[in-house]
């Protein structure tokens, strides 16, 4: 039973409405001749207007273009937008001017593309991260799946024509690529390539289209899965995501049950041992340890959007023919939690990271300056909450979400209305509205955190319902005006991390619940300036200042109807994480094993023990790339020859057989030592560091646990911002040790 299309579905009200009308003027804020900026300029065209700034002129330029149509697309199927439908052409029409004043098939805005592609035709695959490039395959897949978006949701003919000339282009390019080559590029980050070849498939039924699908799938990332052998710990989340999405669509299409494994084990994996409350997972978006979650509690960068997003996108990728109990359940919290919490519902500013530390909070994009990857999927997301409420064939309608809502089914002469304030409460109404008469099963979902069976009510009267895999079913003779209604009873429940630590978080019904905290400034949170950073760099809140709950705290209604969790200061105020913006948050408490006092005092003793080493170093960080981890590399601006990285426990690295380098910022010019820090397990290795081309020898070594670290004296710089080059240089002969981070430091009390 088929998803029914978002073309037959209106939103009339609730957060997902009010979601879409924020996005929406999201994107009419948006100024297409600034986004097609970069492919008119590879293409020899002069541009109509320069581009934006952020990651439009750091290397991933174009990006935001390819979501913008999938985007427009979207909300132009939803709502029939026709400024949004006007302006969509006009970028179709602009690109594919592009297209054809280059002449050679390709469009795009990666720099310098034409010297890219001829050394990809030349074989040199693996290295297409460097120079200024960034992630090219990702870059292009946005270009892919907008101009499919446009063409198979709109019916808009140039962009099917342009993107199929883009994949004739790269059909060509690739055949002189062997096997080997190919999947050696597909170590970086490729977006959904798989997956928009699948697609294409689906638009043209050529043969070609899937076996070029089949080439962007990673072996080395399916063959494991295949096995049901979770070895995601250490990757980058999004970047394995989008090749999960493709795997799962490959399958249905080349009927090929390894892939089909895979796609499902990495589903299940990842929601069941990976995820926290809110739907999210991934922290500074790589996979931790599965049994060790402590940088979810610690770490600033908790789950990323994106991969909520495309989590999504895979479990409807599973889920296309039937409903799942499972998977629906896993959409909605997705759905209800993480993405509505990361778009303000004022300005629709967009969030990166949603930290799980206590007491910290998130930053928001604005139009004008912020073009991050999470800008591009939140777009793209709050542009089609239609598109999982209902499913229907031949004799059944069926209802999977809860929101105001009208649906058409034009098979049955139907138009059924959505009545709910879901997730504030669980009373669902549905009026029927028909031509005549008609026999047809109507299915309602009930979700597994409601009672399974809710009384149901037909015309106002007690009605019974069979039960259907998580579902309940009404047959009968259906008549214009019927009504049925019912409630999902709604309690609350503490729901601990994966790996059993004592963290946990609270729910009522659907609805994660937070503890609201200090109100924060608009300078804070909005990104409203060039080059605002994405993360929330303010300072951490000590762990210990965090209320501490126990192991039998479930969160509950006072006498005035408001919700409250018991802890050692007292109840806690409680209320919706989606609905929480503009303040601190805490979503995470720590768990005491009882409430006596002696069992309180050890476990805050224990979170000032690890405040206190945390501080010891964070306390005096100016500036920090973790090496290994893409993000963090391409914002340090990241060069390096014979460089390789993996991860070991977790813990990503990065070692050269010449040289890397980063750039590091000291605004105030404040730092006063280098730290570089490695994994200890290795002999033989040699480095030296260089300071804007100056070798330093260090001043101290040390060693904590797994890792070893050295110190080198830093002087003031005069240059602007303190903006300097630190590389890693291999010795003779010798690489360098397995480098995890390099850290600005303050000088000891200062």
């Amino acid at each position: 039973m088929p998803f029914v299309p978002i073309t037959q579905v209106t939103l009339t009200g609730g957060p997902l409405f009010r979601a879409q009308e924020a996005d929406r003027a999201y994107l009419r804020a948006l100024e297409p001749d600034r986004l097609l900026a970069p492919f008119l300029r590879e293409a020899g065209l002069e541009p109509r207007a320069a581009s934006y700034d952020d990651w439009e002129v750091r290397g991933l330029d174009g990006h935001t273009a390819g979501h913008y149509l999938s985007a427009c697309s979207l909300m132009v199927a939803s709502t029939g937008d026709d400024v949004l439908r006007s302006r969509l052409e006009y970028t179709v029409a602009e690109l594919a001017r592009a297209q054809d004043h280059l002449g050679t098939g390709y469009v795009g805005g990666v720099p310098r593309s034409a010297e890219l592609w001829a050394e990809v035709a030349a074989g040199i695959t693996e290295s297409t991260f460097r120079a200024g490039r960034w992630v090219p395959w990702y870059n292009l897949h946005k270009l892919y799946a907008g101009l499919i978006d446009a063409a198979r949701l709109t019916g808009d003919h140039a962009a099917r024509d342009v993107v199929l000339r883009l994949a004739t282009w790269w059909e060509e390019l690739a055949a002189g690529i062997d096997d080997e080559h190919f999947q050696l590029m597909l170590e970086t980050e490729i977006g959904g390539m798989n997956e928009a070849y699948v697609d294409l498939f689906d638009l043209t039924g050529d043969a070609r289209h899937l076996a070029m699908a089949a080439r962007f799938t990673s072996v080395a990332l399916s063959e494991p899965l295949s096995r049901r052998s979770d070895e995601l710990t250490g990757l980058h989340a999004n970047t394995r995501i989008p090749q999960f999405v493709g795997f799962a669509a490959l399958a249905t299409r080349s009927d090929d049950p390894a892939l089909a494994r895979a796609a499902r084990f990495a589903w299940e994996t990842i929601l069941t041992r990976r995820t926290v409350a809110i739907g999210g997972n991934s922290v500074r978006e790589h996979f931790h340890a599965i049994d060790d979650f402590t940088p979810m509690t610690e770490d600033r960068e908790g789950p990323e959007t994106c991969n909520s997003y495309n989590l999504i996108k895979l479990g409807r990728r599973l889920s296309a023919d039937e409903s799942d109990p499972a998977i629906a359940d896993a959409l909605e919290r997705i759905l209800f939690n993480h993405l509505l919490s990361s778009q303000h519902p004022e300005h629709g500013g967009l969030v990166y990271f949603t930290s799980m530390r206590p007491d910290h909070y998130r930053v928001y994009s604005s139009p004008e300056h912020s073009f991050w990857c999470c800008v591009g999927t939140g777009l793209e997301s709050h542009a089609k909450h239609g598109e999982s409420l209902y499913r229907f064939d031949d004799d059944t309608v069926s209802v999977e979400l809860f929101a105001p809502s009208v649906v058409r089914i034009p098979e049955l002469v139907l138009e059924l209305q959505q009545r709910t304030a879901f997730p504030s409460d669980g009373v669902v109404g549905l009026t029927l509205g028909l031509t005549g008469s008609r026999r047809f099963r109507l299915r309602v979902r009930v979700p597994g955190w409601s009672d399974p069976t809710p009384e149901m009510f037909l015309n106002g009267a007690p009605v019974t319902a069979e039960r259907e895999r998580g579902h309940l079913v009404v047959e009968r003779e259906w008549s214009d005006g019927d009504t049925v209604s019912f409630e999902l009873t709604m309690g609350g429940r503490a729901e601990p991390y994966p790996d059993g630590s004592d963290w946990t978080s609270f729910l009522w019904g659907p609805s994660v619940l937070a503890a609201r905290g200090e109100s924060l400034p608009t300078g804070v949170v909005l990104a409203d300036r060039p080059h605002a950073p994405h993360t929330a760099v303010g300072p951490l809140t000590p762990l210990a200042s965090a209320p501490i709950v126990t192991r039998t705290a479930v969160p509950y209604r006072d006498a005035d109807g408001r919700l409250r969790v018991d802890s050692d200061r007292g109840p806690i105020p409680l209320e919706p994480f989606a609905g929480l913006h503009d303040a601190r948050y805490t979503v995470t408490f720590p768990v005491a094993s009882s409430a006596d006092e002696d069992a309180v005092d050890r476990r805050r003793t224990a979170l000032v023990e690890r405040d206190r080493r945390a501080a010891s170093i964070d306390g005096r960080t100016v500036d920090r790339v973790a090496l290994g981890e893409q993000q963090p590399e391409a914002d340090h601006g990241f060069e390096g020859r014979s460089s390789v990285s993996g991860a070991v426990g977790g813990i990503r690295w990065r070692s050269t057989a010449e040289r890397l380098s980063v750039r590091l910022v000291d605004p105030h010019l404040l730092g006063r030592v280098v730290r570089v820090t490695w994994l200890h397990d290795q002999a033989g290795h040699g480095l030296t560091l260089e300071i804007d081309g100056t070798p330093v020898a260090p001043q101290e070594v040390g060693r904590d646990d797994d890792l070893e670290w050295a110190e080198y004296p830093l002087t003031p710089t005069s240059a602007g911002w303190g903006v300097r080059r630190f590389a890693l240089v291999a010795q003779p002969d010798r690489e360098t040790p397995r480098c995890t981070e390099l850290r600005v430091l303050t000088a000891e009390g200062a």
